[in-house]
């Protein structure tokens, strides 16, 4: 083989068709629209929270802001080593979870989760706007129920955390919860890998069981997320959008 052969193989659209299933230059365009689209969904997701929530929340005052605590909120047991799952969501989902997702469920799986996303982002601001939400957690600690004592584990680091104003506005939707809840149903969704099954589930339970043992969150809010969850993904399917991203993604 003479070193032309070599250069023409290499150049060959037909090798990257076989490696990739596209041209060479549709990779690159493919790459261009994901890292596009994440940054998209980052956008949503930091001005959904940290701006309409904040800002609404701040706009209709505490005194106007609903609660969704009921008796067993009251009485729920605290686990602080949770605050160890807890506490990186915020900072992991944007690259741990559509990587997860990607990797278990592959490209449908992954356009599937862009669209859901950008419902719960569009929709969230939606409600954190004209439904304003709080679960006020620092009563849990220093406040009237008084059930984390003093000297506890992660008690001074919870004490912050609870009297932040990115945990006084923002209670539901609960986007921990979300993203929880998008791990446990795409674990379910056939098809999925199986080694990534059980992790998924895992995961998903543990961060959604840390948002109400250090009461961030309420049973209501989790429950109602999760409902969220499921019908942005039932949406989804029935209309064909992840199809159609699909199809956007490897135009």
């Amino acid at each position: 083989m003479t070193t032309t052969d070599t250069v023409d193989d290499v150049e060959d659209p037909k090798l990257t068709q076989r490696l990739f299933g596209v041209g060479p230059s549709d990779v690159w365009h493919t790459v261009i629209k994901v890292v596009g689209l994440m940054a998209a969904i980052y956008a949503l997701e930091t001005w959904s929270y940290f701006a309409v929530a904040e800002y609404f929340g701040g706009l209709w005052g505490l005194d106007q802001t609903h609660n969704f605590q009921t008796a067993i909120d009251r009485v729920t047991p605290w686990c602080t080593p949770l605050y160890a799952i807890y506490i990186p969501w915020p900072f992991l989902w944007y690259f741990a979870i559509p990587l997860v997702i990607l990797g278990a469920t592959g490209k449908r799986g992954y356009s599937r989760y862009t669209v859901n996303a950008m419902l719960m982002y569009v929709i969230g601001s939606v409600i954190y706007a004209l439904f304003p939400t709080t679960t006020t957690p620092a009563d849990f600690i220093n406040g009237r129920f008084d059930t984390l004592p003093d000297g506890a584990l992660f008690h001074d680091s919870l004490v912050s955390l609870s009297q932040s104003h990115a945990n006084i506005w923002g209670s539901f939707p609960s986007y921990h919860n979300y993203w929880a809840a998008l791990f446990i149903f795409f674990a379910l969704t056939p098809g999925v890998k199986a080694r990534w099954r059980y992790p998924m589930l895992a995961l998903g339970a543990l961060i959604s069981l840390s948002t109400l043992t250090l009461h961030q969150h309420c049973v209501l809010d989790v429950v109602l997320t999760y409902a969220m969850t499921a019908l942005f993904l039932a949406l989804t399917r029935w209309f064909h959008w992840d199809d159609k991203l699909l199809a956007w993604f490897e135009r």
